[in-house]
């Protein structure tokens, strides 16, 4: 698919876990491209054979202890006329993997991306976990190094939005003690296997989770969700507000500007509200 333009790269969406979950239209980019970047070469070699895939001397190994040094090899290619394929060893690229430094290369260059979209165990996970979903944060892996993971954990608690992990199965029960502790007794989901034959949707609050978990051997990658607080945490100080507040009154009143600053803070109107009376006073 040589051309006498710069190539494009094509961000693909593989499977999570059952093989039969890839779009036809993934199947037939793939075939098209000129080369495929991937994680691992094996995973990615056997998908392209269950479905028919045309590989040969396509393959580029491209994970994150390479990526500096194979990154101005798939550039040179892409400027040659080339079109590439990226893929993960599973689900959507750029999702907790080192594929996003060569989009920001590309896109530097002015070199077109486009997406294939597919799976991605992010969404999948949160469709059937039951956890608010309407405002929420990923933050991929925690960090292994305990006085980091706590400090992650603990700058969650001022979030009010539910929260998605990965994590491995040897961490879970040691992650479930840190979130009782720094998060308190929230209700959670612990989704594992996701779209495969035993994929499992434990739920309740993180003291029930862990209670459940206690004498059972858990397998594999976790897809961890937090709900967020049952009361909205006030992140914002009172003088945050009031100098909100200073700037919106002139022009909105009282009532309007208390309302607008509700919609921001998710802090009462009817407070401050009482706030801007008192600096009219």
């Amino acid at each position: 698919m040589k051309t006498k333009n710069t190539g494009s790269i094509y961000v693909i969406s593989t499977p999570i876990g059952n093989i039969e979950d890839i779009t036809i239209r993934a199947i037939k980019t793939l075939d098209e491209m000129d080369f495929i970047a991937c994680e691992d070469t094996r995973i990615t070699s056997k998908l392209c054979r269950i479905h028919k895939i045309n590989y040969k001397d396509k393959l580029i190994s491209y994970h994150d202890h390479n990526s500096s040094r194979t990154t101005p090899f798939i550039l040179k290619k892409l400027n040659d006329g080339f079109n590439i394929g990226l893929v993960s060893d599973a689900g959507t690229p750029l999702i907790s993997d080192p594929g996003y430094k060569l989009i920001r290369s590309a896109l530097e260059k002015n070199i077109e991306v486009k997406s294939i979209p597919g799976p991605s165990a992010l969404t999948a996970a949160m469709s059937v976990s039951g956890i608010s979903s309407d405002q929420f944060i990923f933050i991929g892996f925690l960090p292994r190094k305990k006085a980091l993971r706590r400090i992650k954990i603990s700058s969650l608690v001022k979030q009010n939005y539910s929260v998605i992990m990965f994590e491995n199965a040897l961490r879970l029960n040691k992650l479930l003690e840190e979130l009782h502790e720094l998060l308190g007794n929230r209700n959670i989901s612990i989704i594992r296997e996701i779209t495969k034959l035993y994929e499992e949707n434990i739920r309740g609050s993180i003291r029930d989770v862990m209670s459940l978990l206690k004498n059972k051997n858990i397998k594999g990658e976790i897809v961890v969700l937090i709900e967020k607080p049952e009361t909205p945490v006030d992140i914002f100080k009172d003088q945050d507000i009031i100098n909100m507040l200073k700037k919106k009154l002139p022009k909105l009143g009282a009532s309007r500007a208390s309302k607008e600053i509700s919609k921001i803070t998710s802090i009462k109107s009817d407070y401050i509200y009482k706030l801007a009376i008192s600096l009219k006073e």
